[in-house]
């Protein structure tokens, strides 16, 4: 299995969640919060994900980009799961 850590010293790797402060410009995360703690309101459904667009220069808010192209920006201390949610190819499929 792999192993899941959480926290502000968390690696940047898949499945690790940190707050969106900690993470680069171009960070691809699913599970965003949109107020600190909220346990993740943004981008839950397979295959959806958000894009850390940028940072505000005093460090206290971060610029997402969500799924539906629209940007918002959120409190730098909300988390946010490393990577995309499970299931990218649903909509590949017809359904006859």
């Amino acid at each position: 299995g792999q192993f899941v850590y959480c926290g502000a010293k968390a690696q940047l790797t898949v499945g690790n969640v940190m707050p969106l402060g900690k993470m680069p410009e171009g960070t691809v995360v699913s599970m965003c919060e949109e107020k600190a703690s909220d346990r993740g309101r943004l981008a839950r459904a397979s295959g959806c994900n958000c894009m850390v667009v940028g940072h505000s220069d005093d460090g206290k808010k971060t610029r997402i980009r969500l799924p539906s192209g629209s940007r918002k920006t959120v409190p730098s201390t909300c988390r946010a799961v490393v990577g995309i949610a499970a299931g990218g190819g649903r909509m590949d499929k017809p359904v006859l």
